[in-house]
């Protein structure tokens, strides 16, 4: 009975957010390698993002000067870390994201749970959030705030036998925005619950309710929306606004829809968490419809957002739906009934707590000498470059590794695609870069793999001198293994004959 006192003291005061403020810096700090100032690492989809911060704050235009599948949203934020002060700032930022969702789904819990089992279930939270975190600074982890704010103010009201009110979907459209403008996939955690509302109106025939409601919400998302296009606008009139609109929602489909390479296996398991959440659901919900049916919507539109991608990290926008899980699960503990619950925790565990546990042993204690040797190499190559052609080498094949080791330097890629094979997830931005006409780059940084084309190495080796090689270390997790190398190439392009 102390402990239980004691837990609900330290839960019910004033300075429990700080203390979450706390927890979530150690967490950034330790597993964010992307942003953390343990790690000398800067590679993967982050730094992709970061260069689109950085190309912000040099006056391009996103989308038509760089491009990159994800909303400008995303973006904004970079290059606002960027501008205070790099990545450290950024980290910051990651810090009051992960607190204030944090915040949120304790007061989710709070709804039907005692202190000891809000503090029990946000634990299993971070180590499922640790499970699916990879490198950090990813856009599952910047949506989590406004995917579970929405849950919050459905069950608020379902506890107290409310109806959600105007000003309420007004919000909930705002965070749909800031979703859509990040990345539109990692709002199905919450619009299962909105479409059940408004299904639940239109059968009731309450049409005046359902119009008002979808206007308060639609309100809410124009917001957001109309200040992207402006923006868009004013920067470099209607193409602007059309790359951006592409590239934020329509090729994100094209890419959704394109095959994944994984294994086999990856999609059983990354199946079999859904399913399992499903049936614990089922299990927990199933005298309550407005839990069950609104939490199944969600978990299908899920499913039907993933497409034929399948990623670690897209499994942290199920993280809301099991804070839903927790809290309608019964507090008593029954073998029986938590089966499917313990078996999807073992199961996360076992399978994705590995990844980023190998990633920070081996980065933070084994490889950051070598990093910091690679960004020496790198940094001893651009030396050689005179500084007016700095602003002319293209990232060809080396994907994150290129962005994140010219993001070091602090210097933007001279072209508009980030890695040369990206175009050919998207048939609409492929087709747009064929028929532009071809200027070849000053200097060229690439390796030999299975991503360089036949042509491609023929023209690369007909029109430039290589000039530089050096190793880059890389974690490759897929058979696993962990530690493997691939060299660096810097091409300079020849001089014409007189």
């Amino acid at each position: 009975m102390k402990e239980q006192s004691r837990i609900a003291s330290i839960v019910s005061s004033r300075y429990y957010p700080l203390l979450l403020f706390v927890v979530s810096f150690v967490f950034v700090v330790l597993f964010s390698r992307s942003t953390s100032f343990l790690y000398v690492f800067e590679g993967g989809d982050p730094a992709i993002f970061k260069q689109m911060g950085l190309a912000l704050l040099r006056g391009k235009t996103l989308y038509a000067d760089y491009f990159d599948n994800k909303g400008c949203i995303l973006y904004f934020i970079q290059a606002l870390g960027l501008w205070l002060g790099g990545d450290f700032f950024i980290l910051l930022m990651q810090t009051v994201s992960l607190t204030i969702t944090l915040v949120i789904w304790d007061k989710m819990l709070a709804l039907y749970r005692n202190p000891k089992q809000r503090v029990i279930c946000l634990g299993i939270a971070m180590v499922l959030l640790l499970c699916f975190y990879q490198d950090g600074d990813l856009t599952e982890e910047w949506c989590l705030p406004f995917t579970s704010y929405p849950l919050l103010l459905y069950f608020r009201n379902l506890k107290s036998g409310k109806e959600i009110r105007l000003g309420e979907m007004f919000v909930i459209g705002i965070c749909f925005g800031v979703n859509a403008f990040i990345r539109i996939n990692n709002a199905s955690p919450f619009l299962g619950f909105v479409a059940y509302g408004w299904l639940l109106l239109l059968l009731n025939k309450n049409f005046g309710k359902f119009f008002k409601s979808f206007a308060c919400f639609f309100c809410g998302l124009m917001i957001i929306a109309s200040t992207c296009v402006l923006y868009f606008y004013l920067k470099a009139g209607w193409h602007g606004v059309y790359e951006m609109v592409y590239a934020t929602f329509l090729s994100n489909f094209e890419y959704m829809g394109f095959p994944g390479h994984r294994p086999i296996y990856f999609y059983i398991v990354y199946i079999l968490f859904v399913v399992l959440c499903i049936i614990q659901q089922i299990n927990y919900s199933a005298k309550d419809k407005n839990i069950l049916i609104p939490t199944l919507i969600s978990y299908g539109l899920f499913i039907l957002s993933s497409g034929n991608r399948c990623f670690t990290h897209y499994l942290m926008v199920l993280l809301p739906l099991i804070i839903v899980l927790m809290m309608s699960a019964p507090s008593e503990i029954r073998t029986k009934q938590n089966l499917a619950f313990g078996i999807l925790l073992l199961q996360s565990v076992c399978i994705y707590l590995p990844i980023p546990l190998a990633l920070t042993v081996n980065d933070l204690i084994l490889k950051n000498d070598k990093y910091s040797v690679i960004y020496d190499n790198f940094h001893r190559c651009v030396e050689t470059i005179p500084e007016v052609e700095r602003d002319s080498i293209y990232n060809y094949n080396l994907l994150g590794n290129g962005a994140g080791m010219m993001q070091h330097e602090g210097l933007l890629q001279c072209n508009r695609i980030f890695f040369s094979n990206f175009a050919f997830y998207m048939p609409t931005l492929m087709d747009e870069e064929l028929e532009k006409p071809l200027i070849p780059p000053k200097w060229i940084i690439a390796t030999w793999d299975f991503l360089f084309t036949d042509d491609d190495a023929l023209f690369i080796l007909t029109n430039y001198d290589e000039v530089l090689t050096f190793e880059h270390d890389r974690v490759y997790l897929e058979k696993p293994k962990i530690g493997n190398c691939l060299t660096v190439r810097l091409f300079c392009r020849k001089e014409p004959k007189p």
